[in-house]
């Protein structure tokens, strides 16, 4: 493979492209007024809701005007929530009122939540019933105005009342949004985004691979994958997006909604596809089907071919979905190979706060799922310092980059020099301009004879093993560890009675083709899963 240093692609004529959120709510009206634009449905209460696009855009200008009724302009206005319908419509009213949005991940200890809070200069809190002891709390200590979130819409008719004006001018280029990394390592940024940044890398991931469809949204709110990409794709798009209120329903929603398309995280995959096979295990069919999948595959058998054959095995996901992004963390190529096998193509992508986030996705028509995809038009990347393989740190520079972290000016010149992010990503560009992805650099294991060695390779290779349910590799006492949890319910649909002695074999006959200097020379086993990020990576606890 022939591995290039630098690329720049420009954004085509043809992509419609926006600078604001008020301009997307505009466009969003004349493409598609009678498509509804969310949906949600609480399980619990029944309760549905249907928005449509004028309802939508009637409800932003009156919260919008309500918030300018109480005085609030460039006020940092923080939510704390899971995701709803009212989470949206705040974000849409803070944004298209001239207020910066400070998004607090709910999973937080207090202490880190409180720190957030304290750091991003927070005026103003709008919190769920769920998280009312929290913000009376944070109200205490910081002379917050706090608001109930499920009040939104009547915030939003009394806006509408008042008689404020909601054309408030706004500016694309000043922050817009203020978001706190979920780092699997060290301190979390506050990183300050524009309008701008989002609406163009909005755009342009929109048209890279014509994400067109129906969609469930899954992701959490307070992680930009979630909030610009997988949200507003559809918005963008004239399509319908089902917010899951509750993951415990998620693959209910997914099955009453029907979509076309899902952006989600590798561990949401995970679950989708062991509950396929779970359930053709129950109906006692698992080695029919694994035939079928071995005779379609020497055969060459198309994906709509594939659908139509295991149609009623995806009627369990609704019976319509042709197509998945994946996002926010590495991509087991067994999850993109496991999904092809029923007629579903799964596309990479990648990307990062800082960058709004999308950086590559991969084509529907031309998918290297090794990679994390082309890189989208408006992007320039380069490859900085690149060793003798030509692996080094992927640089970014477009419209979509950051304005900085947030009263940080030490780590904001570290992170942006000369007009380029340093991802703080290793990897390299490949002759068609796709990423491809080694491991972070902040990661990587340092050994005593100089040779470096990224962890993320190496738990790539142990997730071939399927019994390997979660992996973390470091560097301890001089010698490379791999921290494994295993998958129980894979040893023993298998009849393998000691399951580590089979992991440990594997690794065994791994190390054997692998240089000297990355074998694993420890093997530590785990009964509880990793605590993870809000963005469900694994967090890294040995650099």
């Amino acid at each position: 493979m022939n591995k290039k240093t630098y690329a720049k692609r420009d954004i085509p004529e043809s992509y419609l492209m926006l600078n604001t959120y008020r301009e997307l709510i505009e466009y969003r009206l004349k493409k598609a007024p009678d498509v509804p634009v969310f949906r949600t449905k609480n399980h619990t209460t029944g309760e549905e809701i249907c928005v449509l696009p004028e309802e939508f855009s009637a409800q932003v200008d009156g919260l919008s005007a309500w918030l300018a009724g109480k005085g609030y302009r460039r006020t940092h206005i923080a939510i704390l929530g899971e995701n709803s319908y009212h989470w949206v419509l705040l974000m849409f009213g803070v944004i298209c009122s001239d207020n910066v949005l400070v998004t607090v991940d709910k999973g937080l200890e207090y202490k880190t939540m409180q720190s957030i809070v304290g750091r991003s200069d927070s005026r103003v809190l709008f919190y769920s019933r769920e998280y009312e002891e929290k913000a009376k709390q944070l109200k205490e200590q910081y002379g917050l105005e706090v608001y109930p979130l499920s009040e939104v819409v009547s915030y939003a008719d009394e806006g509408r009342e008042m008689g404020h004006s909601a054309a408030i001018s706004t500016d694309p280029d000043a922050m817009a949004i203020l978001m706190y990394t979920s780092g699997t390592t060290g301190p979390s940024k506050g990183v300050m985004l524009s309008q701008r940044n989002a609406m163009n890398n909005l755009c342009v991931s929109a048209n890279h691979t014509y994400l067109y469809g129906d969609s469930n949204f899954l992701l959490p709110l307070n992680h930009i994958y979630g909030l610009v990409p997988a949200l507003l794709v559809p918005f963008y798009h004239g399509c319908t997006n089902t917010i899951n209120l509750n993951l415990r329903y998620m693959l209910d929603d997914i099955r009453e909604a029907r979509p076309e398309l899902l952006i989600l995280v590798p561990l949401f995959l995970e679950t989708m596809y062991n509950s396929i096979w779970k359930g053709l295990r129950a109906k006692g069919i698992e080695s029919q089907i694994k035939a079928l999948i071995d005779k379609n595959n020497a055969e060459g058998v198309s994906d709509e071919a594939k659908r139509e054959m295991f149609k009623d095995i995806l009627a369990s996901f609704g019976g319509r979905l042709t197509r998945i992004v994946s996002g926010g963390a590495p991509l087991n190529i067994r999850l993109y190979e496991g999904f092809k096998d029923f007629g579903i193509e799964v596309i990479n992508g990648y990307g990062i706060t800082e960058t709004s986030p999308v950086l590559g996705i991969n084509r529907m028509e031309l998918n290297k799922p090794e990679s994390v995809g082309m890189l989208v038009a408006g992007e320039e990347v380069k490859i900085d310092n690149p060793d003798e393989n030509g692996d080094g740190e992927i640089c970014a520079r477009s419209t979509s980059v950051m304005l900085g972290y947030y009263k940080d000016e030490a780590r904001t010149a570290e992170a942006l020099r000369d007009g380029w992010f340093y991802t703080g990503d290793k990897g390299f560009l490949d002759e068609d301009d796709y990423i491809h992805i080694n491991g972070r650099i902040k990661n990587l294991i340092i050994l005593a004879n100089g040779e470096n060695v990224s962890p993320e390779e190496l738990e790539g290779m142990l997730y071939e093993n399927e019994a390997v349910m979660e992996v973390l590799v470091y560097e301890k006492d001089g010698k490379i560890t791999a921290e494994i949890l295993p998958d129980e319910d894979y040893l023993k649909r298998n009849s393998i009675e000691d399951g580590e002695a089979y992991i440990r074999k594997f690794i065994s006959d791994l190390n054997r083709e692998l240089a000297v200097y990355k074998r694993i020379g420890t093997v530590v086993f785990r009964d509880t899963p990793f605590e993870r990020t809000s963005s469900k990576k694994i967090k890294r606890k040995y650099n």
